[in-house]
C-alpha cells in the first residue's frame, strides 16, 4: 500500500509555515536594508533596529 503524505516523513504543517514566516521576515529585511538610502522611513527602522545613529557625531 502506498505511504500517505503523513507517513512519509515529511516536514509538519508549523514547520512548513515557520519557514515560510522565516524567509518573508529575511525578504522584507533585505527590502527595507535596499531603500535605507532612499526612503527616510525605511533608514529610520534600520537606524532603530541596529541601534546606531547614522550621521551623528561620535561620543567622546
Amino acid at each position: 500500500m502506498k505511504p500517505m503524505a503523513s507517513e512519509a516523513g515529511g516536514p509538519s504543517f508549523l514547520a512548513r509555515l515557520l519557514f515560510v514566516l522565516v524567509g518573508i521576515a529575511f525578504f522584507g529585511a533585505a527590502w527595507v536594508w535596499y531603500r535605507k538610502d532612499s526612503d527616510p522611513r525605511a533608514a529610520r527602522l534600520v537606524e532603530r533596529v541596529s541601534g546606531k545613529q547614522h550621521g551623528a557625531a561620535s561620543a567622546p
